[in-house]
């Protein structure tokens, strides 16, 4: 089955696809949550505390669920300095969740053909509590960057990453291909240091480790106080920041999906000083609205 889920996810523009077993992730990821918690790293992100139960174990999100499936969704490079190049499009989680759907029907016949009950899943892209990162890796599309980012050998770093929770079984779609794939994937990034040095705000302190509250991306989309235009903590940044995606080896110039990239011309730096300057009409479909609306 894998095969041909792989076939079917590439024809709909997903730069790849792979799959694992529901389980809860272990002792090991909740200790790693755990830690994040307790020393504060999440900043003003409480709600990285809830859910934890969701969180470390799929199955309470979808009852009977037996496989994860996960797609890479590649965007493309935007040489902005004040704006993230994932934000030069349509809302993603929308558009990813909605690829995501139409994957699900055009498989549906033999995915059911291979449960004991009727078909049932949910779709996430981070909009739920949901370690995608985490799943990827598992499911044999990348390993871990010292910057926090699943590293995708085939899309790199600039993709977001969706989840399908269902009850297919498991045995169905694992196979040598899926085994091989994911035997064949680096343990981490190598640990060259490049992301760390070209941080501009110092937040990642460590491989692996990153200070949330000295995060641009963080000040600039999730704080609930968040700095003023010009504010020297944000190094010119009005939305997101890329240095530690651009500054990586294993970093990628692919094209991505256009609906992932259909603003660009209109989100220009010389046009724009403050969020203020983006019109509604954009805000209305982008990413950038969640910053704008939280002020």
């Amino acid at each position: 089955m894998y095969p041909d889920l792989l076939s079917g996810a590439h024809a709909l523009g997903f730069a790849d696809f792979g799959a694992a077993k529901a389980e809860p992730l272990g002792p090991q990821c909740s200790a790693r949550i755990g830690s994040y918690l307790a020393e504060g790293r999440n900043a003003g992100m409480t709600y990285m505390a809830g859910n934890l139960e969701k969180r470390l174990d799929p199955t309470a999100l979808v009852p009977g669920a037996q496989t994860i499936f996960c797609f890479v969704v590649p965007y493309s490079r935007h040489a902005s300095t004040k704006i993230a190049s994932y934000a030069f499009g349509l809302d993603y989680h929308r558009v990813v969740k909605d690829r995501i759907h139409l994957f699900m029907q055009q498989n549906h016949e033999m995915l059911e053909a291979a449960c004991t009950e009727p078909l049932r899943y949910r779709v996430f892209c981070d909009s739920a509590p949901v370690l995608e990162r985490e799943w990827a890796v598992r499911c044999g599309l990348g390993f871990w960057g010292c910057n926090n980012f699943m590293i995708s050998p085939v899309a790199g770093l600039r993709t977001f990453i969706g989840v399908a929770v269902c009850n297919v079984p498991f045995e169905a779609v694992d196979c040598g291909q899926l085994r091989s794939k994911k035997a064949s994937l680096p343990t981490d990034c190598g640990r060259c240091g490049a992301c760390l040095r070209a941080c501009p705000s110092g937040a990642l302190e460590a491989p692996f480790t990153m200070d949330a509250g000295r995060c641009i991306s963080y000040l600039t989309i999730e704080a609930d106080e968040k700095p003023a235009a010009g504010d020297c903590r944000l190094h010119g940044r009005l939305f997101g920041c890329d240095s530690c995606l651009e500054a990586c080896r294993w970093n990628r110039d692919i094209e991505g999906w256009s609906e992932l990239s259909c603003h660009s011309e209109s989100l220009k730096d010389e046009e724009i000083a403050t969020l203020s300057d983006i019109s509604e009409e954009i805000l209305a479909d982008s990413p950038v609205a969640r910053a704008v609306k939280s002020k």
